[in-house]
């Protein structure tokens, strides 16, 4: 106890209460969980857009493809990936039923096998979007404004849509609550906001090599985009079943044993 403890109480204990209150150590260990949480969150979204700009250039290079994109627009990618979005996933708010997750060991990684996993999914299936979207929009071999400009938008809502599936590792995003992190919807906002300058000013699209893309090729990126939200959401509602079938046969084998 912090108030009502000795001295030598508290030089011997491994943790002080400095309000005396008990119920200070389960909000201690549910702010923890949360912690640790949005720090997978952050890590899951933070490589597996890394390594789809890195799988990109590395695939365009070996197969001797024109690079999908220029060097401004890679730049612009990273500011995105390491700016707001990402930043934003770190001040989720604690999930009400952490506290109720068993505890770790504190010798288990962050990045887990299943996490390993979901990362590698994500990515492929950014890669493999952006890749036929390149391949769409050259058909004769030549590399022009708008295979670059579809490109790299696509890439970029692939990182939103990828970001917005990162905000839980477990549940759906219709469980945790689209308005629940405020911080994340203005960071989104923000970021298709400035793609669509990058797009559509003049002076931008001289610095981004970009052209203007019409109403229908932005909901046809859309679309395609929003497929690693939808394989990220499947994956969680199948673990979820995997998880409801152990359940129950632990159950019918702790009846069976009794």
């Amino acid at each position: 106890m912090g108030q009502a403890g000795t001295d030598v109480s508290k030089e011997a204990a491994d943790m002080i209460l400095v309000d005396d209150d008990f119920s200070t150590i389960m909000n201690a260990i549910e702010e923890g969980k949360g912690i640790f949480y949005n720090i997978k969150n952050f890590v899951r979204f933070q490589l597996s857009t890394s390594i789809s700009a890195l799988s990109l250039i590395t695939l365009s290079t070996v197969f001797n493809l024109p690079n999908p994109l220029n060097a401004m627009q890679i730049l612009w990618i990273n500011i995105i990936m390491d700016g707001p979005p990402a930043q934003s996933l770190g001040v989720e708010p604690v999930d009400k039923d952490a506290i109720k997750q068993p505890p770790r060991s504190a010798k288990d990684a962050i990045l887990s096998k299943s996490l390993i996993l979901k990362i590698l999914i994500s990515a492929a299936v950014i890669i493999s979007g952006t890749l036929f979207v390149f391949w769409k929009e050259i058909p004769d071999g030549k590399v022009t404004p708008r295979t670059t400009t579809m490109t790299f938008t696509c890439f970029v809502f692939f990182d939103m849509f990828n970001a917005l599936s990162c905000r839980s590792l477990t549940k759906s995003i219709f469980e945790i609550g689209l308005c629940r992190n405020p911080m994340f919807l203005l960071s989104v906002l923000g970021s298709i906001l400035g793609q669509m300058a990058v797009i559509y000013i003049p002076p931008l699209q001289k610095v981004f090599l970009t052209q203007n893309l019409e109403v229908l090729d932005l909901l046809f990126l859309t679309g395609l985009s929003s497929s690693v939200f939808i394989v990220s959401e499947l994956i969680k509602v199948c673990e979820k079943l995997c998880c409801r079938t152990k359940h129950v046969k632990m159950q019918n084998v702790e009846i069976g044993l009794s």
